[in-house]
């Protein structure tokens, strides 16, 4: 019995546990693969403002031919993504699903920079660019 509970706490460890509500702390993948806390956006004008800092950053690695740079901003972008959806529980269902169409181009555009870093076909920042701008546009708007 007690090997048993061992097991189970071992396999809870090493799956680890990421939390999406807002405020939480969260574990992300720095670019060097290490566990680095930091804070879940605590509200959607924080998102936007994470995000945007989070593009900035990618931008400037992807721009100056140096993608493994962006590698930990990309997936703390992802994570605020996924927090984003959460922090619109209170405004009508028409800017939910604006927002929830905001954060799905904005992932789409994060998996194809994220696959040239893993192997996959290979995406420039300008070539997503518009669309990123474009998202996050309509997310800022959204939220006003």
């Amino acid at each position: 019995m007690k090997l048993r509970i061992a097991g189970c706490l071992i396999g809870i460890c090493l799956l680890g546990c990421e939390p999406k509500t807002p405020g939480a702390k969260m574990a992300v993948e720095n670019s060097k693969g290490s566990a680095q806390a930091h804070d879940a956006p605590k509200s959607l004008p924080d998102a936007v403002k994470i995000l945007a800092k989070h593009i900035e950053t990618i931008s400037k690695a992807f721009n100056d031919k140096k993608p493994e740079d962006a590698h930990g901003s990309l997936h703390d972008f992802e994570h605020v993504l996924e927090a984003t959806p959460a922090l619109a529980k209170d405004l009508s269902d028409e800017k939910k699903a604006s927002i929830k169409k905001s954060v799905d181009e904005l992932l789409e555009c994060y998996h194809a920079l994220d696959e040239t870093l893993h192997g996959g076909p290979e995406t420039t920042f300008s070539k997503i660019e518009e669309r990123l701008a474009a998202a996050m546009a309509d997310l800022k708007s959204s939220i006003e």
